[in-house]
């Protein structure tokens, strides 16, 4: 799964911010705050995945949104 992240200094942190769901997380480097939201959003779907009600169906749904910002500037990959 891929998804769109934001990230920033605050201080002497470095903020990431899943842009999809809001799950954020800190690091004292960008590497570190991504590893840690990595970790966060890993445990965020699987709580979802088990509060789904079970006779609802799950499924997995693929978008592609490369277009809309492989050419921005701030975007990286």
């Amino acid at each position: 799964m891929r998804t769109l992240i934001e990230v920033h200094q605050e201080g002497k942190y470095f903020i990431a911010v899943d842009l999809l769901t809001h799950v954020a997380d800190q690091g004292l480097t960008e590497k570190e705050a991504l590893n840690n939201l990595k970790i966060g959003l890993e445990e965020h779907y699987r709580l979802l995945i088990e509060l789904a009600p079970r006779n609802h169906k799950l499924t997995y749904l693929d978008i592609e949104v490369d277009n809309f910002v492989e050419n921005t500037s701030t975007v990286s990959s």
